[in-house]
């Protein structure tokens, strides 16, 4: 059976690795390739969530981890995948906790600067709030291979069972 988001994590994976390895000629290229394969990434765990779904037969798309999970639960059922997913996002230090935290910041730093009509010069944090997260194209390119490791040994593991 052909899973039909197979595809949109293999792309979306490598347009982030496009985007990381990337030429760039100033700060606010750098920043922008930074940020658009921060976003690949994301839309790349996001895919892998639905293809997971689709592998567990689930019966229906879904991106979120919890969602599978409740789903996987109400039937009896559970998944070393989904339960791999899990204890890296209960562990604050991960590589897939930090990727999904940068995403937030990205996202509440974009959604601000809608807000307010202006860019946000002065980054602020909340201290009692999770670390904030330093792009850098080299830890991009970490998320990368952690994430492509994550997909090919689950994918690998899914079609033995």
């Amino acid at each position: 059976m052909s899973n039909p988001y197979t595809g949109l994590v293999t792309s979306a994976l490598r347009k982030s690795q496009l985007l990381s390895t990337s030429h760039y000629d100033s700060p606010l290229h750098r920043l922008a390739l930074e940020e658009g394969a921060l976003l690949q990434l994301w839309k790349a765990y996001r895919a892998f969530l639905a293809e997971l779904s689709q592998q567990l037969q689930l019966g229906f798309e879904t991106e979120s981890l919890q969602v599978i999970d409740d789903s996987l639960q109400s039937q009896g059922r559970a998944s070393s995948e989904v339960r791999e997913l899990q204890l890296l996002l209960s562990e604050p230090e991960s590589w897939l906790s930090a990727m999904l935290c940068a995403w937030k910041q990205l996202l509440q730093l974009s959604l601000a600067e809608e807000v307010q009509g202006q860019e946000n010069l002065i980054p602020t944090h909340n201290i009692a709030g999770p670390r904030p997260v330093t792009l850098s194209l080299e830890v991009l390119l970490e998320w990368h291979a952690s994430l492509s490791e994550l997909v090919r040994r689950q994918r690998t593991n899914l079609e033995e069972c």
